[in-house]
């Protein structure tokens, strides 16, 4: 090859070089896209093969609780709103009511009665703003009222306990505590702090646009001072003087809060399937609540969540992965058959109260000198005289030399 054609050569093969170059780019462009498309295709298929729900990962996180609606008989005239996570109670959406699942659990309910209105108007704060106890108090209080017949107001409640602050759940937190020689309303140990409530938050709104009647807004409350009672009110003050409940959760149940009128009476479906019958008091707490993530523009009605940790009273946290079916695990690992589990978002921790009539003499044998397993469990209501006082010692007097094994 001739020396003054080596330029124009190379000059040749540089271009060839590139326009190659060029095309292979191009061509790889092209085939990327269904590539990509192939490789999810086989990938949801895989997953979908072995039980998992695919939910593609854009835009921002809520937090979707499944059964809610059902479990505190939320009516359709109010719409549930999912709070994007990581939003603190601290959100304010207009025409929105702020709430947490622990509310609920502790006797909260739409329409709110007129006493917990009133209550929140004289504090001047909003229903988050008070401790799931502070609401257990309150409905704790009415139920007390009804039995005791007695016209239970907002000054009453008042004059029984007085709204602090709440150190331990961070700023514009409030609960109710006890005055000294009033009313008490025991509850659980286990309900003896409020931890994690504000991580169950969701947002309720009414459809048709109507107002609260009460603050929705985050807002520092009012001083609570001993409120005048006069009349009528000092009356009812008096006579809850010396009130008192073991173990009151238990009057929060939705069978006695629709009976002493604190939650919106059965439909007539409810009463039809027997809802208002004691024999079914217990059914709205067998109605599972699954807590689970489900990213903006999600239908929730597709997802699938599998509970895989449940805590009595607080959170219940869920899996993103669900299991295969029963029937393709080995037979070894097949779990032994069992009935359906329940998920129960509050234990009943209430006294057990057994009549005279169904006791039996101690010559009869440790096991029927034990109560019927089908003795109601319920919170006891007492006046503390001193006359009951001094039986309730000799009660406790008497089980504990009862129950002192003899010595040999």
């Amino acid at each position: 090859m001739p020396t003054k054609n080596l330029p124009a050569f190379q000059s040749l093969s540089f271009l060839a070089c590139l326009v190659f170059h060029l095309l292979l780019r191009l061509l790889l462009l092209l085939l990327l896209p269904a590539t990509l498309l192939a490789m999810a295709s086989r990938g949801k298929a895989v997953a979908g093969a072995s039980g998992v729900t695919v939910t593609v990962a854009s835009g921002p996180r809520y937090r979707h609780y499944s059964g809610l609606r059902e479990r505190f008989r939320i009516g359709d005239e109010y719409e549930i709103i999912d709070a994007k996570e990581g939003e603190s109670f601290l959100v304010n959406k207009p025409g929105c009511l702020l709430l947490s699942v622990d509310h609920l659990e502790a006797g909260f309910r739409l329409p709110l009665p007129e006493v917990a209105k009133a209550l929140l108007n004289c504090w001047g704060v909003s229903p988050i703003q008070l401790t799931p106890n502070t609401w257990r108090y309150i409905c704790i209080f009415g139920v007390i009222c009804k039995i005791k017949e007695i016209r239970g107001s907002a000054d009453v409640f008042r004059a029984h306990f007085k709204l602090s602050a709440s150190r331990a759940s961070g700023a514009d937190i409030y609960y109710a505590k006890h005055r000294t020689d009033r009313m008490h309303i025991g509850l659980s140990n286990k309900y003896s702090n409020n931890k994690g409530w504000m991580d169950r938050l969701f947002f309720v709104r009414h459809r048709g646009g109507g107002e609260w009647g009460f603050p929705t807004v985050i807002r520092s409350a009012q001083k609570d001072s001993f409120p005048k009672l006069i009349q009528d009110e000092a009356r009812a003050s008096d006579r809850l003087l010396r009130a008192g409940v073991r173990n009151g959760e238990g009057y929060v149940t939705e069978f006695l809060l629709v009976k002493y009128g604190l939650s919106k009476p059965w439909t007539a479906a409810e009463l039809e399937a027997g809802r208002d019958q004691e024999a079914n008091e217990d059914f709205a707490e067998h109605i599972p609540v699954l807590a689970h993530m489900v990213y903006e523009g999600d239908d929730v009605t597709t997802v699938v969540r599998v509970p895989s940790a449940v805590r009595v009273g607080t959170a219940v946290t869920t899996a993103l992965v669900a299991p295969p079916p029963a029937e393709k695990r080995p037979a070894k690992a097949r779990a032994p058959e069992k009935g359906p589990g329940r998920i129960r978002l509050k234990k009943k921790a209430t006294k057990e109260v057994v009549s005279a009539g169904t006791r039996t003499s101690p010559e009869k044998g440790d096991e029927a000198s034990r109560p019927s397993a089908s003795a109601k469990r319920r919170p006891v209501l007492f006046e503390e005289s001193t006359e009951e006082a001094e039986e309730l010692c000799a009660q406790k007097r008497k089980k504990t030399v009862q129950a002192t094994p003899p010595r040999g």
